[in-house]
């Protein structure tokens, strides 16, 4: 009996060797881009702007109302932009700082788990580890109020969302370190559905 639980034992091990590591490879990741946070050192944010390529790019990215992921979103204007145009925006960024300088900047607050939202699509095994990172923004509008989906985590640790329909990438390729580029794309294949597209 004792021989057949080991296999399974090793196993247990060797997959918590591997959360483990991936955690550790996270925090090395995000330890630089933290500091420029702290140090507020953030000369890639554009202001209240939209970025040059979204502007160009909208009509043919987004043609009606779709789902967004914004990766590396930091305290984008675009994110506000894309949500205020009625898009479903799954924002992703690795510092709590920038959820807190984006609410900041923008009015917008926190609101709970709310029926009809994107979150109610989150299924499969990874939803509890979705759901951890989550936040539903409210931003308000024109008397009311916008929402959006904001994941404050590691996007290319152990990320999910349901599919979207869409990605802008407003300069996470480049601020990736040229190793983890090709799992970056590899989370936004994964992430984007078939035919879905894409603005970099």
């Amino acid at each position: 009996m004792m021989l057949r639980a080991l296999p399974r034992a090793a196993a247990g091990i060797a997959a918590s060797l591997a959360l483990q590591q991936t955690c550790q490879q996270s925090d090395d990741r995000l330890a630089r881009w933290r500091k420029r946070w702290e140090g507020d050192t953030r000369g890639w944010e554009l202001g209240k702007t939209v970025h040059p390529r979204l502007a160009e790019f909208e009509e043919r990215l987004l043609p009606e109302p779709s789902r967004v992921l914004v990766p590396l979103a930091g305290q984008s204007h675009d994110v506000a932009h894309l949500a205020w145009r009625g898009h479903s925006v799954v924002a992703v960024e690795g510092v709590p700082a920038a959820l807190d300088a984006f609410k900041a900047t923008y009015g917008a607050d926190e609101a709970r788990r709310i029926a009809g939202h994107a979150c109610d699509d989150y299924d499969g095994d990874d939803v509890r580890g979705a759901l951890a990172t989550m936040h539903v923004v409210r931003l308000p509008f024109e008397g009311g109020s916008k929402r959006l989906t904001w994941h404050t985590g590691d996007f290319l640790g152990n990320f999910s969302c349901p599919l979207v329909d869409a990605a802008f990438d407003r300069g996470g390729l480049v601020a990736v370190a040229p190793d983890d580029r090709e799992a970056y794309a590899a989370v936004l294949k994964r992430l984007v559905r078939p035919g879905g597209r894409g603005v970099f």
